[in-house]
């Protein structure tokens, strides 16, 4: 076997380590980089459900009109936006008021159940929700929900943002 042979291939396994090697790290770091996305897509599934996604400027998002017949409940999605610089711990959705057609309080206002999520600052979830209505007339009504959520490290729950909507009772 002559000299220049010999150094052929042994130049030719080095670059055989050296490419496996690359290709591992390749390999390595595109796992990596898929695991981190995997944990993500659930919470980015669920705001791309939304109507919109929420912002600064829109910090809760959902219809603004929502159709439900008498004692009846429906579905709802709705996007919380947390402009604050502290967390939102154990955010809730309620609705806390709503006016008939002529501007007269009414009593039976419809239940919002929500499971209470906390939001960090900057962030957006999504929440998915059941509206129960609870005996209004048929009718248009507007109503307001809020969110209340303990901010940072306090000890009460506060209202943190509301937004009015249209509620359309059919019989």
């Amino acid at each position: 076997m002559r000299k220049g042979a010999l150094s052929l291939s042994v130049t030719a396994i080095v670059i055989i380590v050296i490419a496996f090697v690359v290709l591992g790290l390749g390999l390595t770091l595109t796992k990596t980089i898929f695991k981190g996305a995997m944990k993500k897509i659930p919470e980015a599934i669920a705001l791309t459900e939304l109507e919109a996604e929420p912002t600064a400027e829109k910090p809760i998002v959902f219809p603004d009109t929502i159709d439900i017949k008498r004692n009846k409940m429906e579905t709802l999605k709705v996007g919380v936006y947390n402009r604050r610089t502290a967390t939102l711990t154990n955010a809730t959705l309620n609705i806390t008021e709503c006016i008939d057609s002529n501007g007269n309080q009414v009593s039976d206002i419809p239940t919002l159940t929500a499971i209470a999520q906390e939001i960090s600052p900057g962030e957006a979830k999504a929440y998915k929700a059941i509206i129960k209505e609870n005996g209004l007339k048929p009718g248009r009504y507007i109503c307001k929900l809020v969110v209340n959520a303990v901010l940072g490290e306090g000890t009460e729950a506060q209202e943190i943002e509301s937004k009015q909507f249209f509620l359309q009772v059919t019989s």
